[in-house]
């Protein structure tokens, strides 16, 4: 079996056809949508009965949302071949909870904080050699 381009199937222009159809209707929802609300609007379905379904980020905002869908219906049906009747607004759910995974600390190995400590011994500066003493103790302590 050979490989075949995607252009070969016959669906794929109904495909991007369906594609180009949604991101229309998504691009005049945004428009008609206040600045504040547009980050929260996060995707649109078309049906063929004219029902549209707006998903947004939280209730809250959904309740915003809903307050609109009169100027939303407007927009789409004067802007595009679309006949909407009524207008559904969902929340999607939240992304489920991600533990943060600890970072694993890397420390010195004993020869270079022995050479901290060895630096610190021989230089002459007092601050710099009670910084490097301590550092080498503190290090020593963690490893």
């Amino acid at each position: 079996m050979s490989f075949k381009n995607a252009s070969f199937f016959s669906y794929t222009s109904a495909i991007q056809r369906h594609l180009n159809r949604h991101q229309r209707i998504l691009r005049i929802i945004f428009a008609a949508s206040p600045s504040q609300l547009k980050p929260h609007i996060k995707d649109c379905v078309i049906n063929d009965n004219g029902r549209l379904l707006i998903y947004v980020s939280s209730a809250v905002w959904a309740s915003q949302l809903r307050f609109l869908s009169a100027q939303i219906k407007e927009a789409v049906n004067s802007q595009s071949n679309e006949r909407i009747q009524q207008i559904r607004i969902r929340v999607l759910s939240p992304e489920p909870f991600k533990a943060e995974v600890e970072e694993k600390k890397i420390f010195p190995s004993t020869a270079s904080i022995d050479l901290i400590r060895s630096s610190a011994e021989s230089s002459s500066e007092s601050k710099l050699k009670d910084a490097l003493l301590s550092l080498s103790k503190t290090l020593k302590k963690h490893s």
